[in-house]
């Protein structure tokens, strides 16, 4: 399933959604993992909503996410999506250390061979939870392939 096919599923509560491009090159050197970072600081905004990886060679959707949750009085906070692509992504099994998104993507591009990243970001209309978007796009995905995308562990 491709960005577009999965964009369209929640195309009536889309605001607006861009897209940044990350090469493998440019957070692999000494320096790579705060260019990672900078790279998300500058380019992606300081709100809630949703996030594509996408792989630049192939259009494969890699993982859905999504950063905004809605507290009891109806209000979204935690992380924005700037915060959550700068965040920790999992442990490591055997020394149990946090993985920050910077590195969790340097080291997956580097082992599967993927040049490009695209980072998808979609803001949505005031108002609409983030959680019910990824939602529906994640059983898009699995609707038409049976699997949830590669990154995605369990939904």
């Amino acid at each position: 399933m491709r960005k577009s096919e999965l964009l369209q599923t929640i195309n009536e509560i889309i605001d607006y959604d861009y897209c940044l491009s990350i090469s493998l090159a440019e957070i692999q050197g000494d320096q790579g993992l705060r260019e990672f970072n900078l790279l998300i600081r500058q380019s992606i905004e300081d709100l809630p909503g949703l996030y594509l990886w996408e792989n630049n060679d192939n259009e494969e959707i890699i993982y859905i996410g999504m950063a905004g949750k809605v507290n009891q009085e109806g209000q979204i906070g935690g992380h924005s999506v700037r915060n959550r692509m700068q965040a920790t992504r999992e442990k490591v099994p055997v020394t149990k250390k946090d993985i920050t998104t910077n590195k969790y993507v340097r080291d997956f591009m580097s082992q599967h061979r993927i040049n490009q990243m695209n980072i998808h970001v979609v803001h949505l209309i005031p108002g609409q939870l983030p959680g019910y978007a990824e939602a529906v796009m994640l059983n898009a995905y699995f609707q038409q392939n049976g699997i949830l995308p590669r990154l995605n562990k369990a939904f």
